[in-house]
């Protein structure tokens, strides 16, 4: 059932992790929002997520970080490779809930 999600996520991941954090956007805080703790917080539920089930806290973590860089990720397209990064992190989330969710948690 899940196990396609899984592979996917597995994948992206890689792929993100081969990706240096955006140079611009260790200082720059759209809507006013940290960059930094938006990839820290959204990458570890992702890492979780890979390794089974989310606890309540990060669930919730995931669905209001998630949702908010959704609404941060037209205001920084300015920078090619910061929405290149930061829209990787934002559907591996975005995975990272459908998985957490069909395990029935």
């Amino acid at each position: 059932m899940s196990e396609p999600k899984s592979d996917l996520l597995s994948q992206l991941w890689d792929e993100f992790r081969s990706m240096p954090f955006p140079r611009g956007f260790y200082s720059r805080e759209p809507d006013g929002e940290c960059m930094v703790w938006m990839d820290s917080s959204l990458a570890g539920c992702v890492s979780v997520a890979l390794e089974g089930s989310l606890d309540g806290g990060r669930r919730e973590a995931l669905r209001t970080r998630t949702a908010l860089l959704g609404k941060i990720l037209p205001s920084i397209g300015d920078d090619e490779y910061g929405t290149k990064y930061f829209t990787l992190l934002y559907e591996m989330a975005v995975l990272a809930a459908e998985l957490d969710h069909a395990r029935g948690k």
